[in-house]
């Protein structure tokens, strides 16, 4: 699940006009309009969520590495092999979401044809949420699963040099009247984003997220960047060999099987800046009915649904969440109350509309919020 506390932006936004602000931005690199507005869809939809280490806090990432020629705008994905319930898709070095929506769209327009279908990806960039792709399974009553590899920054277990990324995984489940259940996790401790959001504002990192390039663990964002993030888990007493070994199993999903990079082959957190990167991702569909009845399964998972959030709470606790939840009630409240947009986040922004002739969209930006400052409702 995405942490989804309370934001204390230093402005909110209409998440609608944020999404135009954010195509406009890619239009102007030569990105096809429908493959801007994919892209800006995807990192708007993490905003949603709350998830902001992977919202639009990365278009700077994005266009730098548009501006420097290691993503190509224009792609053409395309099948370079297909069998009975499976495909690998050259995604061209384009724009992440572009080929991943390709291969979902594939996976769910092939699981009729069985109990499911699965696509790997190759030559691709980052794609944005994992859970945004497997959540489109849910709509159609099916179950979906969506991996990535991602740049190398995560060391494992009683190593102190980095050999595979966050590889984070995403499955998402149909219910009947409860929300539907979507796993959405790093296999790392934390998320990139999160320690590069620590970097600008100047604050401290929990123990157990990262460690120096001495392999000492720290609280100092700086030196975990220069270091590396732990698996999930944090040490080998928690269950770090947990987060290690999915880690490495996702590395084989994506990397291994699509004929991506893997492992320390993928750019580092400084090198990303320079070089193309190779990602692979994973994606499956799964049919309920290829099982069981979907009315029969999804009044089931109600049923599990109700029982663990009826789980008595520890001390200080008022609730139980299932996964995904936090992050739909996360995405009501700012559809109605705007998106709340950190100061680093908005300089960041501005920047790079000054930059693209873009000031008079983002000032229109700026003003489609609510209200500035503040906390969410």
């Amino acid at each position: 699940m995405g942490d989804t506390g309370e934001q204390t932006g230093s402005v909110r936004v209409d998440h609608e006009i944020l999404a135009r602000f954010v195509s406009e931005v890619l239009e102007t690199y030569d990105v096809p309009s429908d493959h801007a507005d994919l892209t800006a869809d995807v990192l708007v939809a993490a905003d949603l969520a709350g998830i902001d280490s992977h919202g639009v806090s990365r278009l700077f990432y994005y266009t730098h590495k548009l501006a420097k020629g290691l993503v190509e705008p224009r792609p053409a994905p395309r099948i370079v092999s297909e069998g009975a319930g499976g495909c690998v898709i050259d995604g061209d070095n384009g724009l992440g979401p572009v080929a991943s929506q390709m291969a979902m769209d594939w996976c769910l327009a092939h699981a009729a044809d069985g109990v499911g279908a699965c696509a790997t990806v190759r030559r691709s960039n980052h794609y944005g949420i994992a859970g945004y792709y497997a959540r489109q399974a849910v709509q159609e009553g099916m179950i979906g699963i969506s991996l990535t590899n991602a740049t190398t920054f995560v060391v494992p277990t009683f190593g102190r040099k980095p050999m595979f990324g966050t590889n984070p995984i995403a499955v998402a489940v149909p219910a009947g009247e409860e929300r539907p259940f979507i796993l959405d996790m790093a296999t790392s401790a934390a998320a990139v984003g999160k320690l590069q959001l620590a970097m600008g504002a100047g604050t401290e990192i929990p123990p157990g997220w990262a460690m120096d390039s001495d392999g000492v663990s720290t609280t100092d964002p700086v030196e975990g960047f220069n270091g590396g993030l732990l698996p999930l888990g944090s040490s080998r007493l928690l269950g770090s060999h947990k987060g290690y070994g999915l880690g490495v199993m996702v590395d084989i999903f994506c990397g291994l099987l699509s004929g991506a990079n893997y492992g320390p082959e993928l750019p580092g957190l400084v090198s990303e800046f320079e070089d193309v990167a190779d990602v692979g991702h994973f994606f499956a569909v799964l049919r309920v009915d290829a099982f069981r009845p979907l009315a029969e399964f999804a009044a089931t998972m109600d049923e599990m649904i109700r029982g663990l959030k009826s789980t008595p709470t520890e001390a200080g606790e008022d609730r139980v969440y299932v996964a995904g939840e936090p992050e739909l009630e996360e995405e009501e409240r700012r559809r109605q109350w705007g998106i709340p947009l950190e100061e680093l986040v908005v300089g960041s922004l501005q920047q790079i509309a000054k930059s693209r002739g873009l000031v008079e969209r983002f000032e229109q930006l700026l003003a489609s919020g609510p209200g500035e400052g503040g906390s969410l409702p």
